[in-house]
């Protein structure tokens, strides 16, 4: 919400400045506002920018579609800001440009921000549909139907699992307590009722499950063969 407050007070600015015969306010001032808005953008947009970078360089994960155009968004974005500041800078002979590379970064903003905060809110319905964080407070579901899971108890599996996890997980997840860091601890996860962040079953089904169709903010691994999905559940269940 705060990008997309900076887009609006960017527009709103530039039109004002440039968009008018008759200023109706002081333009000098109107120019420094514009000034501080892009460069407090910026900023935001670099520090956004890092820590989404920082968690898909340490959990490998493949990005889903979504998030794929939100990357391409946000690269547009950068090139875009890039190139104003140029001109706005060093090639003043081009400044006329600036005004339309200004209108892009914005409507390209609202497809970055739609792409990730503004997804969010549609599918919980503006928030509403996310779940208390107690599990106690959450209702037991089913367990899926399908074929029931053999949990390996052979020492190769438990240690590929455990080299999975560590290459996968550990960088949101501690697997040796109920700590929270990105998202919940693992400790005794099958030992539990319920799964900690779903509040589904705690059984193997529903951990496959949650590895292949996410539930909430936890990226997908959709595409992690059967048999390593295996070997880390043979390495949570000695946890």
């Amino acid at each position: 919400m705060i990008v997309i407050l900076l887009v609006f007070i960017a527009l709103f600015t530039m039109f004002e400045i440039f968009g008018r015969s008759e200023k109706r306010f002081n333009i000098e001032k109107l120019k420094k506002l514009h000034k501080a808005n892009g460069i407090f953008y910026l900023l935001l947009f670099i520090f956004i920018a890092y820590f989404c970078i920082d968690f898909m360089v340490k959990t490998k994960v493949e990005p889903s579609p979504r998030a794929l155009f939100h990357s391409i968004f946000a690269l547009t974005v950068l090139i875009l800001l890039c190139l104003k500041i140029s001109i706005v800078r060093f090639y003043r002979q081009f400044y006329g440009k600036a005004q339309t590379i200004g209108l892009l970064i914005a409507l390209i903003s609202f497809g970055m921000v739609g792409t990730s905060g503004g997804y969010f809110l549609l599918v919980t319905r503006l928030g509403a549909d996310i779940p208390s964080a107690k599990v106690g407070d959450r209702k037991k579901e089913a367990p899926q139907e399908g074929i029931k899971v053999v949990i390996k108890t052979d020492p190769k599996s438990i240690a590929e699992g455990k080299g999975l996890y560590e290459s996968k997980c550990i960088f949101c997840h501690d697997p040796y307590s109920a700590r929270e860091k990105f998202g919940p601890g693992h400790q005794g996860i099958l030992k539990n009722p319920l799964l900690p962040a779903s509040g589904k079953p705690a059984t193997p089904e529903n951990i496959i499950n949650q590895l292949r169709n996410p539930f909430r903010n936890m990226p997908s691994f959709s595409e992690l063969p059967e048999n390593d999905a295996l070997n880390i559940i043979a390495f949570l269940n000695t946890l």
